[in-house]
């Protein structure tokens, strides 16, 4: 019979990549014990504790606390929620990466102003960086499809309206045949491969993001059909076609992205033809309000940007907005409630979420869980307000 191989606390820590007194204090803390100690009280580990311990830095890595993974049977950590962790390790990164981006622009815009100023103006260079780490949030919602995609699931799975955003937005568009149709901000194309069937011939269609990603995802939706699509990266800010262009252009919930929304209309006006429509939607300050109250009584420093981004254009003032821009305007009203009864199907999102809220969980991801899970069961499901509004205008 082969012998039992034992390795001494340094042998273990630098098999593992951790230092030794990682490995002491695993075992002050009660979480990894030694298998054995030698003759003078030294700790002796086997490879069975290397297999405990890889787990429990696989843990640690995937955002639980020491705390929660003393709480947590290693043997019994389901394929499901190692997925779930991975993808919250994934969002933190990129909602870090999207940060970093945010920062670096400030920081040129601010050293550009600088550079073309005589003297250095501290309130003016400080009142810039201010401005666009405010505007954080919406940046990495807009370049980020990770939140798209939870979001369009969410609503698939636990929506209480009988045709769903899509289908309902699809049904108030006039799309005649033979028109030429512009999306601005596609997404993952959404808003297409759930009405395929709905899509007359002759229609010359064209989607476009600012995101090559998002481009990149609305092909992979639309790959059966991609024959009735026409693909583009495209800024809003600078719309790569001619006066006049298209009869219809379609906006759908990115408006309250824009930085400056005065030049994006703009440009919309220019590339619309004379009597075409501009549809554009977005969301009224309800919207998603129990599932912000749901977090803050978690924790009452988490953030998530739904009002914010209806008081830039929302219910309340688009239609105001707009009328600088184009005559005729009417609005239709979507109103729903997600019935959601699986704490998998609600976290998913909420790990989406951009702004600070994976930081506040990074260490308390499964007592957050633990959370949700104890309001959906004493309620029976979470009800969730989602309200939003569709615009239809005309080039005067």
């Amino acid at each position: 019979m082969k012998e039992k191989t034992f390795y001494t606390s340094g042998e273990f820590a630098k098999m593992a990549g951790v230092t030794i007194r990682t490995i002491r204090y695993y075992d002050t803390k009660g979480i990894l014990k030694p298998s054995h100690r030698n003759s003078s009280g030294h700790r002796l580990y086997s490879d069975i504790d290397f297999v405990k311990l890889k787990k429990i830095l696989a843990l640690k890595y995937l955002g639980l606390s020491l705390d929660e993974v003393m709480s947590t049977e290693l043997s019994n950590f389901k394929k499901d929620e190692m997925v779930n962790s991975l993808k919250l390790q994934k969002n933190i990164l990129q909602n870090k990466i999207n940060h970093m981006k945010t920062v670096l622009n400030a920081i040129e815009t601010a050293e550009h102003s600088i550079e073309n100023d005589d003297n250095l103006d501290w309130n003016k260079t400080v009142d810039i960086i201010k401005i666009l780490e405010d505007e954080k949030e919406l940046s990495q919602q807009y370049v980020d499809s990770s939140n798209l995609n939870a979001s369009v699931k969410l609503q698939d799975r636990f929506s209480s309206n009988e045709y769903g955003w899509y289908k309902w937005t699809f049904s108030k568009l006039n799309l005649k045949s033979e028109c030429k149709i512009l999306e601005i901000g596609c997404g993952n194309g959404a808003l297409w491969s759930k009405n395929i069937g709905e899509i007359n011939e002759g229609l010359d269609i064209t989607l476009t993001d600012v995101c090559e990603d998002m481009i990149k995802e609305a092909q992979k939706n639309l790959i059966n059909d991609k024959e009735k699509f026409n693909f583009q990266i495209a800024d809003p800010n600078k719309i790569p076609f001619q006066d006049e262009s298209f009869d219809v252009i379609i906006a759908n919930h990115i408006l309250f992205y824009m930085k400056d929304m005065d030049k994006v209309l703009s440009e919309i006006k220019r590339v619309l033809k004379k009597d075409g429509c501009f549809y554009c939607s977005t969301i009224d300050s309800s919207n998603m309000k129990e599932l912000e109250n749901l977090m803050l009584e978690f924790n009452n420093h988490i953030k998530i940007s739904e009002e914010k981004l209806s008081n830039k254009f929302g219910l309340k003032n688009g239609k105001s907005i707009l009328s600088n821009y184009f005559t005729d305007t009417k609005e239709y009203l979507y109103e729903d409630k997600l019935v959601v009864n699986d704490r998998d199907g609600i976290i998913e999102y909420i790990y989406s979420i951009p702004g600070n809220i994976l930081e506040v969980l990074e260490t308390k991801k499964k007592e957050f869980e633990s959370y949700v899970d104890k309001n959906i069961r004493q309620n029976g499901s979470i009800l969730i307000t989602n309200r939003s509004v569709l615009f239809e205008s005309k080039k005067g």
